[in-house]
């Protein structure tokens, strides 16, 4: 795995750099953040994905933590300034890249390391909990899922979506399809739906900001495999019941409380296996909405 400087947004307000690894035939390259004290305990933030996914949906959190942790953060490969070439997006990627990222954290003290991941990136880190866990002080589940939005709505099996994944992969028509389904009034309807409580907060030039992360080049393909279950490790809720009975660290786990019915009990079910849960006031954006309120509960704890 090679490592290299790079001039890529800063979004955390900390520096970047680039991790580079192989897949499917390409090496692939990640953009990494850090910030705060390398002497500190160790704070690794996974971006929730969806069509919008960056690290910087951690940007209140990590403001309001104050340089109390060393906090690493990253774009999964297909979004944000990752890399995003056109490949068939699958959980097995997302394992890939953050297999990656653990390697790369061992040049770091790792003693007391606490992994949070958002959304659907739960599923990415139960899925190594077996490989991983026992390094880790605790996991920290902020509003899991473990289903793309449309087999969460519609309760159907990802495989019935793959003519979804092929049609916007199509030249041509793909891209035309995802540029109206990233049109600003698209976007801020389904963040305000899903992901936003307060729809003040989603300001014409939040909605610019969003689209610009949406509509990067190579960024369709990455976001239909999310949104049509593509990235879901199972069409069963029994997948991550087994996978957190193999964690060898605390488990803690975050429900929004207003997220979408079916995904608020799935949260709920997973905290019953939890050793603490809490509830929050949000939706499947509350990490980002409400990082502030997420920071002060999770470091009281």
């Amino acid at each position: 795995m090679n490592v290299e400087t790079t001039k890529t947004t800063i979004r955390l307000g900390g520096s970047v750099n680039k991790i580079q690894f192989f897949y499917s035939g390409k090496n692939i390259k990640l953009v990494v953040e850090h910030r705060g004290p390398e002497d500190a305990p160790m704070l690794l933030l996974l971006p929730a994905l969806s069509t919008v996914s960056s690290r910087g949906e951690w940007r209140n959190f990590v403001d309001s933590i104050q340089d109390k942790y060393q906090i690493i953060s990253f774009d999964w490969p297909g979004f944000g300034d990752s890399d995003r070439p056109r490949l068939k997006y699958n959980i097995d990627i997302l394992r890939s890249a953050l297999s990656a990222i653990f390697d790369y954290l061992k040049q770091y003290k790792q003693e007391n390391l606490t992994v949070m991941a958002a959304g659907h990136s739960a599923c990415v880190v139960l899925s190594l909990a077996d490989d991983y866990s026992e390094k880790w002080e605790q996991l920290i589940l902020v509003a899991p899922t473990w289903r793309g939005p449309l087999p969460s709505m519609s309760s159907w099996h990802p495989k019935y979506f793959g003519w979804l994944r092929q049609i916007v992969s199509c030249p041509i028509i793909g891209p035309i399809l995802y540029y109206i389904n990233t049109s600003r009034g698209i976007l801020k309807y389904m963040l305000r739906r899903h992901v936003w409580c307060d729809i003040e907060l989603l300001t014409p030039t939040e909605i610019l900001e969003q689209q610009k992360l949406s509509r990067q080049p190579g960024a369709r393909f990455a976001s239909v495999s999310f949104v049509s279950g593509g990235f879901d490790p199972s069409g069963e809720r029994s997948w991550w019941l087994k996978k957190i009975r193999h964690l060898r660290c605390r488990l803690q786990v975050v429900v929004a409380m207003e997220a979408p019915a079916r995904s608020k009990r799935e949260m709920q079910i997973l905290a019953e296996h939890a050793q603490q849960f809490l509830q929050i006031n949000g939706r499947l954006g509350l990490h980002q909405e409400f990082g502030k309120i997420l920071s002060t509960k999770i470091l009281s704890n």
